[in-house]
Order: structure tokens, then C-alpha cells, then sequence
């Protein structure tokens, strides 16, 4: 208790160290943690990836740089100590923004397209089967709505709300922090907070949450 208070006590200090990193981005994560390192790769971001984005740079990146806090958050304690927390932690988002750029999937959203959104309505999750044979897609099918049925079971409304916008939807975290009439940080941390239960009990199941949580 004594460590979490002051923990919360230096949230405003900038973290230089490995250590303080990881101290400070164990759950609960510290909102300045987090600020700082979405900075830290949105600039990184931006020097690496602005010869192959031809427009709104500015949003591609706050695009990947969300998903890349996301997965450093799941995968923080794999972090070996080999190079800076900071290093290690821009290749993650590097990686993440060629595989986005190969996957192209990058597409002009706004609130307004958004504005009718219906959370209570069930929506089909397509998966891409171009070479798929019948037992993939059967084993596919089953895994998708074992996954659906788990979230519905371990997950909030609202957790199960802002999965479906940021992950299956790809709606972008500004929007979403806008629908949702919240911001950023509290965006995040609800998200890690629900794919840290969404792990738990998929290793229960037997599944692997690593496989399934890298595509969500």
C-alpha cells in the first residue's frame, strides 16, 4: 500500500530508467506513464513512418501509437532489459504501424459516421477465409464465438463497448474517447483492464491469449 502511494506521489515526475518504466506501467498503469510513452511514439512515429503515410500523418500515427500502448501494456513484463524501455518499446510501434501500412487498412473516419452507433445491436465479426478449407473455417468460427461468448461473461457493457469500437470496429481512440465522453488515458486503461480478464480466463478455457489478442 505504502509502495502505491507513492507511486501515485511521483505520477507527474518523467520516467528515465527501465525500472521506473516498468514500476510505473504495472496496473494499475499511472496516467503520466502512459501520456508520456503515447508522446514518446507518436514523435518516434512520425520521424519513421511519414515517407510512406501520403496523408493524414497526423492521424495514422495517434492510430498506431494507441494500439502500440495497448500491446505494451499486455506485454510490458517480456521486456528483457537488452535496451532502453523506450527503444524497445518504438520497435513495438514501428513493427505495428509497417504491419498496418501492409494490411492497408487505413481509412478516413470521423465522429459523425459513428453518431448512430448502436452498442445493444449484435454485430457479425467477418473473418477472411480466401484459402481457408472447411475445417479451418469450422475451428475459426468456433474460436470467434467462444471469444464473443467469454467477453459477454467476464466483461462490463462498457468494456465490451469500447473492444467493439477501438478492435473490431477500428474506430480511433480520439473518436472513441469522444463517444464516450471520456479521454485517453481512461480509454486505455479500461481496455487493459478488460483484455487482462479476457487473458485470464481464456488460459482457463485452454485457448491462447496471446495469439487471439495480438488480432484484437
Amino acid at each position: 500500500m505504502i509502495n502505491w502511494f507513492k507511486r501515485r506521489s511521483q505520477s507527474s515526475n518523467s520516467y528515465q530508467t527501465n525500472e521506473e518504466w516498468i514500476s510505473a506501467l504495472k496496473p494499475p498503469p499511472e496516467d503520466a506513464a502512459i501520456q508520456q510513452l503515447r508522446n514518446h511514439l507518436v514523435k518516434g512515429l512520425k520521424a519513421s513512418l511519414y515517407k510512406y503515410v501520403d496523408r493524414e500523418l497526423d492521424n495514422f500515427v495517434e492510430d498506431i501509437a494507441q494500439d502500440s500502448v495497448l500491446k505494451i501494456l499486455d506485454k510490458y513484463d517480456t521486456f528483457r532489459g537488452e535496451s532502453k524501455f523506450t527503444t524497445w518499446a518504438m520497435k513495438v510501434a514501428v513493427r505495428e504501424g509497417y504491419s498496418e501500412l501492409r494490411k492497408k487498412r487505413y481509412n478516413d473516419i470521423s465522429l459523425e459516421q459513428y453518431s448512430s452507433y448502436n452498442p445493444d445491436e449484435k454485430e457479425a465479426v467477418e473473418i477472411e477465409h480466401e484459402q481457408a478449407g472447411p475445417d479451418q473455417l469450422t475451428h475459426e468460427s468456433m474460436v470467434v464465438q467462444k471469444v464473443m461468448k467469454i467477453m459477454e461473461e467476464e466483461l462490463t457493457k462498457k468494456q465490451q463497448k469500447v473492444l467493439q469500437l477501438l478492435m473490431i470496429d477500428q474506430i480511433p481512440m480520439t473518436v472513441v474517447s469522444e463517444m464516450m465522453d471520456s479521454n485517453r488515458n481512461a480509454i486505455y486503461k479500461l481496455v487493459h483492464d478488460a483484455r487482462l480478464k479476457l487473458k485470464n480466463r481464456m488460459e482457463v478455457e485452454g485457448m491462447d491469449p496471446e495469439e487471439i489478442l495480438n488480432e484484437m
